[in-house]
């Protein structure tokens, strides 16, 4: 049976082919529901994946299209998307070398090369190791698996607003976090899908913000390399092919700063029992905080029926010890 081709734009079509690829090989994560303010939240935990990351569905979409005599895959990450395709290559029998930023996270590292892959480092800039995973691809002869700016990995990553929706129901708002537009490209094109009236918003760090420039303006724009505490959402500017889809799907998009992530952190921890990053987090920020100014019902009061139902992508949980521990005893690092 010939491989699904690439799709020229993304449809829901495009999701569930890509859900049918990836059966078996990723979790169906649980979605939490918490009444928080006048809303109830309905939250992924995508950090429950075998790698910790929501990454995992975009690398198998992609990587299970390869031909069989593929000689290896390359990419480049600060560490969700790198444990990914570590994961996908060894289960796929393919060689993986992945180009990684020197201010990775060490458990994003070291869990993949735990997984067996190669691994070069290159300096903190996100288009550094982008173009170094370029220049590998040609040298080696190896397959590139874009972190999201290719629409089967796109499509992947949409899987799990697939699952929240068919799970959950209907949606009034749907939160993700921005990074280069893979997991809001694909999300925003099942929730536009399947829940019309919803709004759809994305979620970037104040010095990350360059999605949300982005559609102020009309184009593509770049942002100086961010230092936000959330490592997954630093890209500098949105993806060529993902851009459009938001453009198309997503109504705002809101900031945090990394105080609130470490907030949401925290609150996650103590209400969800979920250990989330700060990227992870980054969704739950903005959503606790326009929950939290919707209403005010008591304490421990459940979900009302009438409430609106708002879905948080929770989109990973790789975080350093030490910065888990600065969550427990409420500080920022």
């Amino acid at each position: 049976m010939p491989p699904d081709p690439i799709p020229d734009t993304l449809t829901l079509a495009d999701v569930r082919a890509a859900a049918a690829r990836i059966e078996g090989r990723v979790l169906r994560t649980p979605v939490l529901h918490r009444a928080v303010g006048g809303a109830a939240l309905l939250c992924k935990a995508e950090s429950l994946q075998p790698t910790g990351a929501f990454k995992l569905r975009g690398a198998f979409s992609l990587m299970t299209t390869l031909p069989l005599d593929t000689p290896g895959v390359v990419a480049h990450s600060s560490g969700n998307h790198a444990q990914a395709v570590a994961w996908a290559a060894r289960e796929l029998g393919l060689p993986a070398v992945i180009v990684m930023p020197d201010d990775a996270p060490a458990v994003k590292r070291a869990c993949t090369e735990a997984l067996g892959a190669e691994i070069i480092t290159v300096g903190p800039d996100s288009d550094e190791r982008a173009q170094r995973a370029e220049e590998l691809a040609r040298e080696r002869g190896l397959v590139p698996v874009p972190p999201y700016d290719h629409l089967l990995v796109a499509a992947g990553q949409g899987t799990a607003a697939l699952e929240l929706v068919e799970e959950a129901g209907p949606l009034q708002r749907f939160y993700a976090p921005v990074s280069g537009g893979g997991l809001m490209a694909g999300c925003a094109t099942v929730v536009a899908a399947l829940c019309p009236d919803a709004e759809i918003i994305g979620v970037e760090p104040e010095d990350g913000d360059d999605t949300r420039r982005s559609l102020a303006a009309g184009e593509r724009l770049a942002v100086p390399p961010p230092r936000t505490l959330a490592d997954g959402l630093r890209v500098r500017r949105p993806g060529a092919l993902t851009f459009p889809i938001l453009q198309k799907h997503v109504a705002r998009i809101e900031t945090v700063t990394d105080e609130e992530l470490m907030a949401a952190m925290g609150w996650a921890l103590i209400q969800l029992q979920l250990v989330l990053e700060p990227s992870g987090a980054a969704s739950l920020a903005v959503a606790l905080r326009e929950a939290k100014a919707s209403g005010n019902p008591s304490p421990g009061e459940k979900p009302d029926t009438e409430a609106p139902r708002w879905g948080v992508l929770l989109s990973g949980g790789n975080v350093d010890p030490a910065l888990l521990a600065s969550t427990l005893e409420g500080r920022t690092p």
